[in-house]
């Protein structure tokens, strides 16, 4: 083969990535998308280099691949845990930071088994006696990072959940956050298991993707971050540094790596999060910000 006709490294990485992946709207010419993403480093090869070696290693969701896991795991509800239809109910684990994500993915498990909304709830709105007619609570997530967010939610709800068997499914887990929650749920006697499809692990974990100076790696991409923010932020290297490289195909997570989704006209993401809101939620969040910036005045 000739040279001209020799794939490129990226062309590379973008065929290998969509074989692993499978092919959507959202990875379409992926192989320019990558071309532009890395580009914006103009000849920073150093920064250049951990973005190809971190897309080799990146996680993308498409909706074909979701339902087919959404499938897989009621499967394994029904034939390997065996649970009792009538005594078993599913819900999401509040956030405030992803609502609408958490019930899309409710709302994708439901329609993809064919299960009835009768046994769909929000814990939260349940009363206690309720829980004398359920045995079993099957909790949905796409993703858990640190941990922090389930461990809050099962603070709030604590009484309701120690009366039943929980499982939690998620596609992905980060490893900290499952030693997290496993050594939480023991501590507080629930009885709760976590199941998931892919357990991943920061990126910059020693021996992980990068083999050698994987601090130094992870310090210049941490100043890129900063410096895309432009200020002080909890996204730098993901959400409380989650360290993730992950996109489901509605969003991407804010656990991932933020220069993988931040879209501004300083830089634009390979994935970028789909934050657009409604004119009446703009106004709400002005409001807020509004409100707390004269509650500061007014305290000074």
């Amino acid at each position: 083969m000739s040279e001209e006709h020799q794939l490129t490294e990226i062309q590379e990485i973008a065929c290998s990535c969509i074989d692993r992946w499978g092919e959507d709207i959202n990875t379409q010419n992926f192989s320019g998308k990558l071309g532009r993403f890395v580009s914006q480093l103009g000849d920073d090869k150093d920064l250049g280099r951990i973005f190809l070696e971190l897309v080799k290693s990146y996680n993308y969701y498409s909706r074909e691949s979701v339902d087919k896991l959404l499938k897989e795991f009621y499967n394994k509800i029904i034939s390997e845990l065996k649970l009792k239809k009538q005594y078993t109910i599913y819900s999401r684990i509040e956030d405030d930071s992803k609502i609408d994500s958490s019930n899309n993915f409710l709302s994708e498990f439901k329609i993809i088994n064919d299960i009835s909304n009768h046994f769909s709830h929000d814990i939260e709105k349940l009363s206690i006696n309720d829980f004398d007619e359920i045995e079993n609570i099957i909790f949905l997530d796409d993703i858990i990072g640190t941990g922090k967010t389930v461990k809050k939610f099962f603070e709030k709800n604590l009484e309701k959940v120690r009366q039943v068997k929980c499982y939690i499914f998620c596609i992905e887990i980060l490893g900290e956050g499952k030693e997290f929650l496993e050594d939480y749920f023991e501590k507080n006697e629930i009885e709760c298991k976590i199941i998931y499809h892919n357990l991943h692990h920061k990126v910059f974990k020693k021996d992980h993707i990068f083999s050698d100076n994987h601090k130094k790696k992870e310090e210049l991409l941490r100043e890129l971050e900063k410096e895309i923010w432009g200020k002080k932020s909890n996204f730098i290297l993901g959400y409380n540094n989650s360290q993730a490289i992950v996109t489901f195909f509605r969003n991407t997570p804010n656990n991932t790596l933020s220069s993988f989704w931040y879209n501004r006209e300083n830089w634009q993401g390979l994935f970028p999060r789909n934050d657009e809101l409604p004119a009446f939620k703009k106004r709400k969040r002005n409001n807020v910000r509004y409100n707390i910036k004269k509650k500061g005045e007014f305290s000074k």
